[in-house]
């Protein structure tokens, strides 16, 4: 039977706040119980927004997925035109059958260093 929760989540920079238009914000309720395998996800909302952080979601999951031996995290990615500019660098743990309040994920800039090009938007 499915029974729905909610975590209510703040997305907040570490620096540089501005989101450019329109750009993809990726937010996820991982399954990241294996140390060798990719993390599972349970839920994933995914939304077009510009503007300024902090950005205020709510993820829905379904409650019956959750194995309270398992552990669980929430993930951040914040793409334009295929291009990661954000993620969380910090796992963000919690247990989400127990969680309460607002959950602030906190999220990196991604810099391309001096000297390098950036490969991610090549088209040859």
């Amino acid at each position: 039977m499915t029974h729905m929760k909610a975590i209510e989540v703040e997305i907040v920079s570490s620096g540089e706040s501005a989101l450019p238009a329109p750009a993809l914000v990726k937010l996820s309720l991982l399954d990241e119980s294996l140390a060798d395998a990719p993390s599972i996800s349970l839920a994933e909302l995914q939304l077009r927004c510009g503007g300024t952080m902090p950005i205020q979601l709510q993820l829905n999951f379904d409650v019956s997925q959750i194995d309270p031996n398992r552990s669980y995290g929430l993930a951040v990615r914040i793409e334009k035109d295929g291009k990661l500019l954000y993620i969380n660098t910090s796992s963000h743990p919690i247990k989400p059958d127990a969680v309460t309040g607002k959950q602030q994920v906190v999220v990196d800039k991604i810099e391309v260093p001096f000297g390098c090009i950036d490969l991610r938007n090549r088209r040859d």
